[in-house]
């Protein structure tokens, strides 16, 4: 072939495989694709990997391997391995490289031991990781008791406790999973899928005694960005199926150092995107179970939160400094506070937060109410907390404020909207404040409470607004209402079906006073809790179901 014509035959073949890679559609042959086998009893670091029969042996052999998009790494079911994976390489789009199990049912098991982080990436992008249980526990932390006590101890003397002491632990920070990017633009498709994350006694320190928060910022599975070079973000992103549990501190969280804004202005403020944790369970928390951070419209779904925060002042789950934040068909029970905690309701709306959505879950049991924060005056705009089924929330008084409360607005928040729940008081709650609103620096403003149900056996239950502005309370029901600080409160029989016996006792019966009686909202959300469809133009009931009557 003439030189000239194999150049130009060349160009075209570089052109046209270069613009396939951009668009997103990966190239790889499938002789190309590669399987490693890893397993600890039978394998060796001198095989080939290719097959069960020659399986590697060690992580640290899967470790010394660049891998390819498309690969796939297996370990063999019911084994374990002891120190860290933190294998090389990244994917692309349409050929993840993936990690899952092969020859059984069983999880594989990933032992840490106290390392920094048990599975480790570092701006790598397009990973699945896939049915493996990971734990990180030093028991030289804990006066050398075993994995499986200390995971006991988190029930007997924390859980089962009324009001007990804050944990302090000042142990080595330490994570089941680390997803790492620094200064390298977006990170894309990271998926963490059927997993066991627990076992994890990282730092606990109580609210003050960690002026940065740091601590924070150990415990289960953490997506970190750092840097200052490089506006960096993730992309892509999901938790499914996994059960986070026996943590300390924190279940999962995301951060950024590209955070900072006004309500106005965005600075360096580089948010992640497409964020999706759905259908996972967070248990046992050392404080929260869950935080997001600095990311747009992040979906958290079908998440059981279960006895969290249990050994620190936390929350089972807040969004921090996001926009468009959607908390739906999450279910919070059992949060725990502690002695002298300042949090510990089911979800919280944080400062630095523009149009949260809060809506279709149910929260029971939680010891504080549902928070929306603007702390310290700075802000937190727009917060929509509707169609949820809140149940025996409050049970607890909080340590500065001397109160129990249901729903708490505090500080800097603005343009609150609270409509169509329907919330349920038990006999045993005295004292309960229905609202509280709190001076945080500032008073909230333009807070809207519409089509509330408040089921309230609580005789001496009390709404407390301060110096707030703007407040608006139109076409809520309240059961045993004496409430002088309340206008426009609707009256009659509510008629539920079951009251003190879960979501669906909260339907109504036919001649229901909150029948037919609600204001109508604009851009209301489609549904009820129940999936009931809501008509555009007719009048909607109070409360969180919108069906006829039973």
């Amino acid at each position: 072939m003439p030189k000239k014509l194999f150049f130009i035959l060349f160009g075209v073949w570089a052109f046209v495989t270069h613009s396939s890679c951009s668009s997103g559609a990966a190239i790889v042959p499938a002789n190309k694709t590669r399987t490693f086998y890893v397993d600890a009893v039978k394998g060796s670091d001198n095989n080939e990997g290719s097959s069960p029969e020659k399986a590697f042996q060690t992580l640290a052999k899967i470790n010394s391997i660049s891998f390819l998009p498309a690969d796939k790494i297996l370990f063999k079911s019911g084994q374990q391995w002891q120190g860290q994976l933190h294998p090389n390489g990244s994917g692309m789009d349409g050929a993840p490289i993936v990690i899952d199990k092969y020859g059984g049912e069983q999880k594989p098991i990933i032992n840490g031991g106290g390392i920094h982080s048990t599975v480790r990436l570092q701006n790598q992008q397009y990973w699945e990781i896939n049915n493996l249980e990971i734990t990180n526990y030093n028991p030289v932390e804990e006066n050398g008791i075993n994995l499986k006590e200390w995971e006991i101890k988190n029930t007997t003397d924390y859980f089962n406790a009324v009001l007990p002491p804050k944990a302090e632990k000042n142990n080595t920070p330490k994570l089941g999973i680390s997803i790492e990017a620094n200064d390298i633009g977006a990170v894309k498709h990271i998926y963490l899928k059927n997993l066991l994350v627990h076992g994890v006694n990282g730092t606990i320190i109580p609210d003050g005694a960690d002026e940065n928060g740091d601590s924070k910022n150990n415990g289960g599975i953490g997506f970190d960005i750092t840097g200052t070079n490089a506006p960096t973000w993730f992309e892509n992103i999901l938790v499914e199926n996994c059960v986070i549990r026996d943590v300390d501190r924190t279940g999962l969280f995301t951060k950024s150092s590209w955070n900072k804004r006004t309500l106005h202005k965005n600075e360096n403020w580089t948010p992640s995107k497409n964020i999706v944790i759905r259908k996972n369970t967070f248990e046992r928390s050392g404080a929260n179970a869950l935080i997001v951070r600095v990311a747009d419209a992040p979906l958290i779904e079908y998440n059981l939160f279960h006895q969290c925060a249990i050994k620190g002042s936390g929350n089972a789950a807040f969004n921090f400094n996001t926009d468009n934040a959607v908390w739906q068909y999450n279910e919070c029970r059992f949060t725990k506070a502690n002695e002298g905690d300042n949090d510990a309701g089911g979800i919280d709306s944080d400062y630095r937060t523009k149009n949260t959505f809060i809506q279709y879950n149910w929260l029971h049991d939680n010891d504080f109410g549902m928070l929306v924060t603007g702390g310290g005056g700075q802000f937190n705009d727009g917060t929509v907390v509707r169609y949820n089924i809140i149940e025996r929330d409050g049970k607890q008084e909080h340590r500065s404020d001397k109160k129990r409360f249901i729903f708490k607005v505090s500080g800097g928040a603005t343009n609150t909207q609270i409509y169509n729940n329907t919330i349920y008081i038990d006999p045993t709650q005295q004292n309960t404040f229905l609202v509280f609103h709190k001076k945080w620096s500032v008073w909230p403003t333009n807070t809207f409470y519409y089509n509330n149900i408040f089921l309230n056996e609580d005789d001496s239950a009390a709404v407390s607004l301060g110096e707030s502005k703007g407040n608006i309370f139109e076409n809520n029901i309240i059961r045993e209402h004496r409430l002088a600080e309340l206008n426009n409160i609707k009256t009659g029989e509510i008629k539920p079906v079951a009251v003190n016996n879960g979501p669906q006792g909260y339907k109504l019966k036919k001649g229901s006073a909150a029948l037919r009686a609600g204001k109508i909202i604009e851009h209301k959300g489609g549904k009820d809790y129940y999936g009931n469809v809501l008509q555009k133009d007719r009048l909607p009931n109070i409360g969180a179901y919108d069906g006829d009557g039973l």
